[in-house]
């Protein structure tokens, strides 16, 4: 799986990055299928402390999505993965046809 991670309105650190990396490939456990990861990284510009991430993952002919709101980006992250996780079984198992 391709991962690109995006940046907006700074700068992702090394150890930033690897944690994404780290998440999204424990996604490739539930489902093979997935061809590509695009990750967005945002902070507000606004005078919230809250920040973004926006997962959209490539399988056979859809695009899952997840994005969600966190203190760390590290948590925004781990959130958004939990329910790409939920979306690729739901999405295998109509594959499967159950």
């Amino acid at each position: 799986m391709d991962t690109r991670i995006t940046a907006r309105h700074f700068s992702a650190p090394p150890k930033l990055k690897d944690h994404v990396n780290m998440r999204m490939s424990k996604l490739e456990r539930y489902y093979n299928g997935i061809t590509d990861a695009h990750v967005v990284l945002s902070l507000p510009n606004t005078g919230s402390v809250s920040k973004s991430a926006e997962i959209t993952v490539q399988v056979y002919r859809q695009a899952l999505t997840a994005q969600d709101r966190a203190s760390t980006f590290e948590e925004a992250v781990d959130r958004c993965v939990l329910r790409l996780r939920r979306q690729v079984l739901r999405y295998k198992d109509k594959l499967r046809g159950n």
